[in-house]
């Protein structure tokens, strides 16, 4: 009896695709068996030990084999809670932030799947302390630009932790933060008495010394760096972009007053004139839009290609900002009864009305959080010394489903009120300011020209609900001297 060697169908190149194949599919199902003689763990965790904010979107945490997908997303924990939707690639999870991690918290994420045996898994990180700048007014801090971290020390304790930023030999007008906190965009005049002095006003960076991210590195705090001179044109105002990639800067021409525009200042440093003036003006958060306060309503001009057409909105006397995706404008229209009414714009021009108002609306910020209260300032007129009537600030609430507009806080003494909301959406910042017009040698004033005898600055905790129904008995508590205040991000 012979026996015939067995024979692989096709011809040689076919059978050598099958005898891959085969090959393969052996080492795939050897690699499998193998893997699964190793306990399921956590391979990374994405967050391990950083500090974040705001602006860090979402986590990974990667597995070293296959695993369940619905075990593990039923079997993930918080603590505290931090809303947040699961995907999946491969064997990564991702957990994207829907909601805002308070500032100052230590997080934990644990997992503990015992139907797939996976080895318990605790992960921690934290958010960054709270921390603001403001312009000093006594002492060493006088017409410099403070940083000011927020340390919690213990339950209900906190400790103010100070670093002066600027050199002696200027003084702070007005600062914007760049979006990740490591830097300071800010305008000053050098710090001598003179009229002539006041004129040239520059700009200048300055950087913070704060890391928000562990594995990163960043500059010392007080680096000081020129951005804009003052030697041709008076530098008056200036706004920056949200993500910090355009600066507006309206400028007029020390020789010629008719030789007055706004600039766009872009983040490489270099300036080119719109040919358009405004005293009052906004720019984007993207940096691609700009707004100016005309005579009959708001421009609004496009500053790079793509960016849309110009547009005028009219009989808009105020705008107060923009969406985050800057598609939306915040405006206030004054009516023909002496009321005034809050608006939102979209990029078709379309306005929808939100709230009717008897008082001017100053100043509205959006809680971050929910994204359903607005925060404004406004004024009211009442009986002052010598029974005159005067023009008083006060905080209001703005809930913007139930439309409803609650009075929350006075804030007498002065109209120029500045407010900052935190970036985790907690807390107020604002200013109280006096006033001494007679201080000709005085080189602190306020953006309107007023000459600053004091300014102290408090924080405002912000209510876990509003309701019209419920009064709202919240006490601001007083931080220390200075004015303007502004979170970091």
């Amino acid at each position: 009896m012979s026996f015939s060697r067995p024979k692989f169908p096709g011809n040689p190149f076919d059978q050598l695709i099958l005898m891959t194949v085969l090959g393969l599919a052996i080492a795939i199902a050897a690699i499998w068996g193998h893997s699964h003689q190793f306990p399921l763990k956590v391979a990374d965790f994405s967050w391990s030990g950083e500090k974040i904010g705001v602006f860090d979107k979402y986590f990974t945490i990667s597995f070293n084999r296959w695993v369940d997908r619905a075990s593990i997303a039923q079997n993930l924990v918080i603590k505290p809670n931090l809303r947040g939707k699961i995907s999946w690639r491969g064997n990564k999870l991702f957990y994207t932030l829907t909601e805002l991690p308070i500032y100052a918290t230590k997080y934990e994420v644990h997992i503990e799947d015992n139907n797939q045996a996976l080895q318990p898994f605790i992960g921690m990180f934290q958010s960054h302390d709270r921390a603001f700048a403001y312009i000093g007014i006594n002492g060493q801090e006088r017409g410099k630009l403070i940083l000011c971290n927020i340390i919690t020390t213990g339950e209900n304790l906190t400790e103010l932790k100070k670093t002066i930023l600027t050199p002696n030999d200027l003084i702070v007008t007005d600062f914007a933060i760049y979006p990740r906190g490591d830097k300071i965009l800010f305008s000053a005049v050098e710090a001598v008495s003179n009229s002539e002095n006041s004129l040239k006003q520059a700009l200048y960076t300055v950087t913070t010394g704060l890391n928000q991210k562990t594995n990163s590195e960043v500059s010392r705090s007080g680096r000081v760096k020129r951005f804009l001179e003052a030697t041709t044109y008076q530098n008056l105002k200036f706004d920056l972009s949200e993500n910090g990639e355009t600066v507006i800067v309206w400028r007029v021409n020390q020789n010629n007053s008719a030789d007055a525009s706004l600039w766009v200042i872009a983040e490489n440093g270099d300036a080119r004139p719109l040919g358009i003036g405004g005293e009052q003006f906004k720019v984007a958060p993207d940096g691609k839009t700009l707004a100016i306060k005309q005579d009959r309503g708001i421009a609004l001009i496009p500053l790079v290609e793509g960016a849309g057409s110009p547009q005028f909105l009219e009989n808009f006397e105020r705008i107060l900002g923009f969406s985050e995706d800057s598609s939306q404008k915040l405006l206030v229209r004054k009516n023909n009864n002496i009321s005034y009414s809050l608006y939102t714009v979209d990029n078709q021009g379309e306005a929808q009305l939100l709230i009717h108002s008897r008082n001017p609306i100053i100043a509205c910020q959006t809680e971050p959080r929910q994204r359903t209260n607005l925060y404004c300032l406004k004024t009211d007129l009442v009986l002052g010394q010598n029974n005159q009537l005067q023009e008083e600030p006060f905080l209001s609430i703005i809930n913007l489903p139930k439309a409803q507009d609650i009075p929350l806080l006075a804030l007498p003494n002065y109209r120029g009120v500045q407010m900052s909301m935190s970036p985790d959406g907690v807390a107020l910042l604002f200013d109280q300011v006096v006033i001494n017009p007679f201080a000709v040698d005085n080189n602190l004033i306020t953006g309107s020209g007023e000459r600053i005898a004091d300014g102290r600055l408090w924080l405002l905790p912000l209510p876990e609900t509003v309701d019209s129904q419920t009064p709202q008995n919240i006490t601001p508590r007083e931080l220390n001297s200075g004015f303007k205040p502004r979170w970091l991000p």
